[in-house]
């Protein structure tokens, strides 16, 4: 089967060069300029005006709307509400043509315990994602990691850069520009530093590429993450080039596009963009079988696994999803989510210990992180950098440490949930809405069991203690049938694991498929009570 097909089917319409055809654009429309209440207005006024697609789409959906008409905002109340509109003006150096605000969903993680140099303790995470089950992921790896004692973590270098190229006719006269240029970066020091109170320029790498001279400015940039800073630092670079240089380039321009600037490259390895992190964890071998249901020899053998599918695929990078823990923290703290390119480069590691423990560890040289600055200040974004106890100055090397055990919650959760097959399990339970409508008795027994599984980690109102036990006790039985775990000692402090162990030992003899419709039935009635609960406190 060509994979082409859908492709074919769309030539053959009698329209399709039509389609792609240039067209002539009729009329520009200009977006209101300005930062004020009125030209917020105005934008309004031109995109349910003039925005033919979104007369189309409600012309399509005309039915639709008339019925859910009484629960949905219009478009301009859902993005335009009174707090955004109040407070506009805090927007202006974030932004151009501001009509609102977008509403993602924040969850919090943790406390996970971080033994860093500069992060030392237990933070909360904010986490701002609509991918369901990626929080419940993280929210296993942490505690994962501080069943483990925590992850040490240490920030071990921090420099953002910019990469200005000068184009020569010959090599001739780029090496001379070039004696030139080393025996002045005293001089580039001083006019790209007084641009800024923080930024410092640390270090220039000179690459050649035939006639062109690539210059690598590497800064120090404080608590911010510097790409503003270390741009306008190195104008001035270049203005003195063009001011001062005897042999002067044919062209220069500010960035040759080799600075790695939302990219993912291999040279990041063996640089630092942002701030280079590492972090790592030994797992002892008994939370790998509580936590994260797999033997350490699992984990270390689909970590290998892993590997190599990487590679097969060209990977630059040996981890599992790095961008998603970046991303998602990003978000919810006011960083450059677009960054996740290039923090995605790292280096994980996963090792059995001579104990049958396993060791994990990643190294991250590209995590472009601030506290002060750019996103941290708006108010969202301000509010989750205090939860976390990290606003303000003085914080960002503890904010890359608490970042990188973040990332590094996600890759022992996820790798887990490949190796004990609870990676789409996770998925059917979290992204997908059942109502108990759908659960029907034309479906199988196991789809049943599944679509109830779904209902109950969604539930609104929290089961009783005795609940949730009878609750676990169906699940292990109808699961994995009669006991297969040792007593715990008589005089063990662990009284949870002595409840979890009751619970289970009194279904013994109880068939899986009996314990399963068992399960099926006591939370459907769970369901059903925490509904009932619901609607009473809805009429109060």
């Amino acid at each position: 089967m060509s994979s082409l097909n859908n492709f074919a089917e769309y030539v053959k319409d009698p329209d399709y060069k039509k389609k792609l055809a240039p067209k002539k654009f009729k009329r520009e429309i200009r977006m209101p300029l300005g930062y004020g209440k009125k030209q917020i207005d105005e934008r309004w006024k031109v995109i349910t005006g003039n925005n033919k697609k979104y007369s189309e789409w409600m012309k399509e959906n005309e039915a639709e709307l008339s019925i859910s008409a009484l629960h949905q905002k219009d478009v301009k109340s859902e993005l335009l509400d009174e707090d955004s509109m109040e407070r506009s003006d805090i927007y202006k150096n974030n932004i151009e043509n501001y009509i609102g605000t977008v509403k993602v969903p924040v969850a919090i993680a943790g406390p996970v315990r971080v033994n860093g140099v500069h992060a030392n303790g237990d933070f909360f995470i904010p986490l701002a994602t609509t991918e369901a089950a990626l929080v419940a992921s993280i929210a296993r790896g942490v505690s994962c990691i501080n069943q483990s004692g925590g992850a040490t973590a240490v920030t071990v270098q921090q420099a953002t850069n910019r990469d200005p190229i000068f184009i020569f006719d010959s090599i001739s006269s780029l090496g001379e520009f070039v004696v030139w240029a080393q025996e002045h970066e005293k001089d580039f020091k001083r006019v790209a530093e007084s641009t800024t109170s923080v930024g410092k320029l640390k270090e220039i790498r000179y690459i050649i590429e035939g006639p062109d001279l690539h210059m690598r400015c590497q800064y120090f940039t404080g608590d911010a993450s510097g790409q503003n800073m270390v741009t306008l630092a190195t104008e001035k670079i270049v203005e003195y080039v063009r001011q001062n240089a005897p042999v002067q380039p044919l062209e220069c321009f500010l960035d040759g596009n080799m600075s790695g600037d939302k990219k993912a490259s291999a040279c990041a390895h063996q640089n630092v963009r942002g701030r280079k992190v590492v972090v790592e964890v030994t797992i002892p071998k008994e939370v790998c079988k509580r936590v994260l249901h797999c033997s350490p020899e699992m984990i270390c053998r689909n970590a290998g696994i892993a590997s190599r599918g990487l590679a097969l695929n060209g990977s630059i990078s040996q981890n599992l999803h790095l961008s998603n823990a970046y991303t998602a923290l990003s978000i919810a703290t006011g960083q450059d989510p677009a960054c996740a390119a290039e923090a995605h480069v790292g280096i994980g590691r996963c090792e059995l210990t001579k104990n049958g423990d396993v060791f994990t560890a990643l190294t991250l040289p590209n995590l472009l992180c601030a506290t002060v600055g750019g996103g941290t200040k708006l108010p969202s974004q301000l509010a989750c950098l205090k939860i976390m106890g990290l606003a303000g100055s003085g914080k960002a090397n503890a904010f890359a440490e608490v970042m990188g055990v973040v990332m590094l919650a996600g890759e022992i959760s996820l790798g887990a949930a490949i190796c004990s097959e609870d990676f789409a399990k996770a998925h059917k339970l979290l992204a997908r809405g059942v109502e108990t409508s759908e659960i029907t008795e034309s479906d199988s027994l196991e789809d049943q069991f599944t679509k109830v599984q779904s209902l109950l980690v969604k539930l609104e109102n929290m089961p009783s203690k005795d609940e949730i036990l009878q609750v676990y006790g169906l699940y292990k039985q109808a699961t994995t049938g009669d006991i297969n775990i040792s007593k715990p000692a008589m005089f063990s402090f662990d009284l949870k694991a002595k409840a979890k162990y009751s619970a289970w030992k009194k279904l013994r003899g109880v068939p899986k498929e009996d314990a399963k419709k068992q399960y099926i039935e006591f939370v459907l009635n769970l369901h059903k009570k925490s509904n009932s609960q619901k609607n009473t406190e809805t009429k109060a």
